[in-house]
């Protein structure tokens, strides 16, 4: 019977509980999460449900429902609608507008 590490350490974790418990200590602590050490991502962490809360009706303003369109389907949805994809028009108004 092959045991893989990750359940070797499932089980050192449940006796480590199991011991624990039975002389009446607490649990060791878990292990941090990547990144739990550095403000700006506990912070980011801690704020992530008004996040996607305040992106989702910024979404719904626009108008903009349902999954995102990958890179493919929105090159097909462009040629449909008759962009050239060798047309540099947006390099020539950027042009334009420097030497204003």
């Amino acid at each position: 019977m092959a045991t893989t590490l990750e359940e070797l350490a499932k089980r050192v974790e449940a006796l480590e509980r199991e011991v624990a418990a039975l002389r009446g200590k607490p649990e060791p602590p878990k292990p941090a999460r990547l990144g739990d050490n550095i403000p700006l991502i506990r912070e980011a962490r801690a704020q992530q449900a008004a996040i996607s809360a305040a992106v989702a009706e910024a979404y719904a303003k626009m108008g903009i429902a349902g999954p995102s369109v990958g890179p493919e389907r929105l090159q097909e949805m462009m040629l449909a609608c008759g962009v050239d994809p060798n047309d540099n028009a947006a390099s020539r108004e950027i042009i334009a507008m420097r030497e204003e």
